[in-house]
């Protein structure tokens, strides 16, 4: 019972209790039976302190239970960022998914719109660019939950490959994502090796709001690639009427 003991002791935040049952031969290991372990009750109620008296008895920093989910995306999730510093000192793998496609960084940002642990996950190079919400960035699913995690997912975003991104992002139409992007430092005129602009590739897919935002941040309807090609041309060829009214407008 004395796992069982410890699971009740670290619920209630009773370090002198916990302390006590692992003295006593307690198992830092302990876990029900979906696999949820002492250090993962720890991790979500955000008793730090008591993350580490696990850890140092040799509670594993990475279990996953049944879900596939480790203690640090229980604490990024309940937003406990000196939970999530202290996971990440010790070690804590930021680049572990569960199941479902979260991550530790999804949890911070997404689910609790900790600007905290948002931060401290990025300065531990977790990766921004996965989200399991399909066709949308981390950054998008942020912007619901916190105004300011999504700046900041937005920025590093920029900051990692954002050229490729950014026009990957306007290729397929992803006004939000791109206005993020920008928002974040990434590069308004950046181009592809054929000399395509974030315009170009908006032009061809046809969505008006991302035309006239990129047109609204200074990108010209008549730029040409390496070949002469315009983003007018791009709509024409495409027939987008109205991205085409858009371009010809701002000429």
């Amino acid at each position: 019972m004395s796992g069982e003991n410890l699971m009740e002791a670290i619920e209630v935040g009773d370090e002198a209790g916990v302390k006590r049952e692992l003295d006593d031969g307690a198992d830092p290991l302990f876990a029900d039976a979906e696999g949820f372990t002492v250090l993962h009750m720890a991790a979500q109620e955000g008793y730090d302190a008591i993350a580490i008296m696990l850890i140092r008895k040799g509670a594993k920093i990475d279990a996953t239970d049944d879900e596939g989910t480790t203690p640090l995306m229980l604490a990024a999730a309940g937003g406990h960022a000196a939970a999530v510093v202290v996971f990440i000192k010790e070690g804590a793998d930021v680049s572990v998914r569960a199941k479902s496609g979260k991550s530790a960084l999804f949890c911070a940002a997404c689910v609790a719109g900790s600007q905290e642990a948002t931060k401290a996950l990025l300065e531990a190079s977790a990766d921004v660019f996965s989200c399991p919400v399909e066709g949308k960035t981390l950054a998008e699913v942020a912007a619901k939950k916190s105004a300011e995690c999504a700046k900041m997912l937005a920025a590093a975003a920029a900051g990692k490959g954002s050229v490729t991104r950014l026009l990957e992002a306007a290729e397929k139409g992803r006004t939000a994502c791109v206005e993020a992007m920008l928002a974040g430092g990434a590069n308004v005129n950046a181009t592809d090796s054929d000399g395509w602009t974030a315009l170009h590739f908006a032009a061809g897919d046809g969505t008006p709001a991302l035309v006239a935002l990129l047109l609204s941040k200074g990108l010209k309807a008549d730029v040409q690639d390496k070949d002469g090609v315009t983003p007018v041309d791009m709509a024409e060829e495409e027939e987008h009427e109205e991205a085409l009214e858009l371009l010809k407008a701002s000429l």
